[in-house]
């Protein structure tokens, strides 16, 4: 009988105590409640599951607002838990690795603590949740106040990645990426080793990745280690090379990256002679054809007259038309390697932002390169004379559509084209009249070829003359081919003018690659002063469109015409 009776109150006094318990837990729905259970290692994981359902739930229904109070009364309710309770238990890796995860959700900027202690990462155990680490530290909007010590923290990552494994280059490349997104020049040094290191563990799509994040960054002292980049290749594929996303980077470091660049041109940079000397050598082992029509003072001329280009700066004048006036060699492989110099340099002039009294010189160093080129060289010095922006070219360009040529006809239909789209009223009735004389194909001409390719053009210019307004209406056509004739016309008779700036600027998200292309050179040309609202709506569709189809196409040269206007607006508003 008493062991009846003591065992009933046992029971009464367990039930009991199990519902104490129960009543001891915080509410599924109660987001502060949870983050406390966080301390508890029975209790995480399910407070886990309940703070991201919460969390996910509450940004879900104000339209992924991350500011909308509500979301942000849960975020300050539960971050420091979160970041307590990771750095607090290592041993914890399940739990930790769902931490980050709803840390990487929420954005917060006080999450940093975490986020360091996950750089932190160890073989065969964290590299996931350093990987992760990164990518949120991407996605947050940290103040310039905590960049360094972010920088700080990455660069120690990825200085201890040393491997080749795959998952050593996707550490790698988010601790990169998130350098680069920092857009801080405490950032430079660690991606300059990166950048310039070369060895069996490292991809050397690593070093362009480094290149490019050194691009958005734009730090004066970045300038060495980006002219290195010129000449940089890959040891095991000496046809992938980091020049293009180098010369961007000098690009958009703008004036201190000049000197150097005309140092390197000039021959006077070490590391630009001793890698194109290897360069050269690694291309005689794959194929020795191609490289007896090179040497070491053509590779390096090449990049360095690429960039001076794109820098736009007319200080580089003197250099580049120097490139254009190379002598001939005496045998036939030499005359190759300065003819590709002069070309070169021809290249480069087109992109020169020109000082008055600059033009006449240009021009006629173009017609000297011409001259001297071969048929096929020619057909690039054309399009290189169409992005001229000159009207003093267009005599030349029409003699060139007028003459016979039996061996390269194309020399006439670029030619023909180039002269359409940069055409007035007076200079399309001149056109017409070569079109009018020109054979049918049956006759061995290009009659048709010639009306298909330039009638809209011609009708736009005919319609339009001189008439920048018409010209800003045109622009806006659906119609491609004529929205780049209004694009020309606008580079022609709308420079300085801040109507046909503001035109141009708003089509700059075309969604026609081709148009896109003609008002960012157009825009470049009118612009003289650089613009501000050009900078803003380019880096807009950078981040909007970053590896879509049409951003591919055109980023190269929006990247450069936004740096170009960048450095223009700055140098005038010091000159005030």
């Amino acid at each position: 009988m008493r062991n009846a009776v003591h065992g009933v109150v046992l029971s009464v006094f367990l039930s009991s105590l199990l519902l104490a318990m129960a009543a001891c837990h915080a509410d599924d729905n109660d987001a502060a409640g949870q983050a406390k259970e966080l301390a508890d290692p029975v209790r995480r994981q399910h407070a886990m599951g309940n703070l991201m359902r919460l969390y996910t739930k509450a940004l879900a229904d104000k339209g992924g607002n991350r500011e909308a109070p509500e979301v942000k009364s849960l975020a300050d309710a539960v971050v420091q838990p979160l970041v307590d309770t990771y750095v607090q238990h290592p041993e914890d890796n399940p739990n930790r690795t769902a931490i980050l995860n709803l840390l990487r959700e929420m954005r917060d900027v006080r999450a940093l603590p975490a986020l360091k202690e996950a750089l932190k990462w160890r073989a065969e155990v964290s590299e996931e949740q350093a990987i992760s680490a990164a990518q949120t530290i991407q996605q947050t909007p940290f103040g310039e106040d905590k960049k360094p010590e972010v920088v700080g923290a990455l660069a120690d990552a990825l200085s201890s990645v040393d491997g080749a494994r795959p998952v050593d280059n996707r550490m790698r490349i988010e601790f990169i990426r998130a350098l680069g997104n920092m857009q801080h020049a405490a950032a430079t040094d660690a991606l300059v080793a990166v950048a310039a290191r070369q060895n069996e563990n490292q991809n050397f799509l690593i070093n362009i990745l480094a290149f490019e994040q050194l691009a958005k960054i734009r730090a004066e002292s970045s300038v060495p280690a980006l002219v290195k980049g010129l000449y940089l290749f890959d040891t095991k594929a000496p046809q992938r090379r980091a020049n293009d996303v180098a010369a961007l980077g000098l690009v958009g470091v703008g004036r201190p990256a000049l000197q150097p660049v005309l140092d390197a041109l000039a021959g006077n940079n070490a590391d630009a002679n001793a890698i194109a000397t290897q360069y050269l050598a690694a291309v005689r082992a794959a194929n020795p054809q191609a490289a007896d029509m090179m040497d070491v003072r053509m590779i390096v001329a090449g990049d360095a007259t690429y960039t001076l280009g794109e820098l736009g700066m007319p200080e580089a004048l003197d250099a580049l038309l120097a490139e254009t006036n190379v002598a001939d060699e005496t045998n036939e492989a030499t005359k190759a390697i300065s003819g590709a110099r002069r070309l070169g340099g021809a290249i480069g002039l087109a992109r020169l932002h020109r000082r008055p009294g600059d033009t006449e010189r240009v021009r006629a160093a173009m017609r000297s390169v011409y001259d001297k080129a071969d048929k096929q060289t020619r057909m690039q010095v054309l399009r290189a004379m169409q992005h001229l922006m000159d009207p003093g070219v267009q005599p030349f360009l029409l003699e060139i559509a007028k003459a016979p040529e039996e061996e390269l006809p194309d020399l006439r239909v670029i030619a023909l084209n180039a002269f359409a789209m940069f055409a007035n009223a007076a200079e399309a009735a001149q056109a017409r009249a070569v079109i009018e004389r020109e054979p049918g194909a049956e006759d061995g001409g290009f009659k048709t070829l010639f009306t298909e390719q330039n009638d809209k053009a011609l009708r736009v210019a005919a319609e339009c003359n001189e008439d920048v307004a018409c010209y800003i209406r045109k622009l806006g056509d659906r119609d491609g081919a004529v929205a780049q004739k209004a694009a020309y016309m606008l580079a022609r008779y709308g420079q300085g003018n801040g109507a046909a700036i503001a035109a141009l600027i708003a089509q700059l998200g075309n969604s026609d690659a081709k148009v896109r292309g003609d008002v960012l050179y157009a825009l470049d040309h009118c612009a003289d002063a650089g613009s501000a609202p050009a900078v803003t709506r380019i880096e807009a569709l950078q981040r909007t469109e970053e590896g879509r189809a049409i951003w591919n196409q055109v980023k190269t040269l929006a990247l450069a015409t936004a740096s170009r206007l960048r450095h223009r607006a700055a140098g005038n508003a010091a000159a005030r």
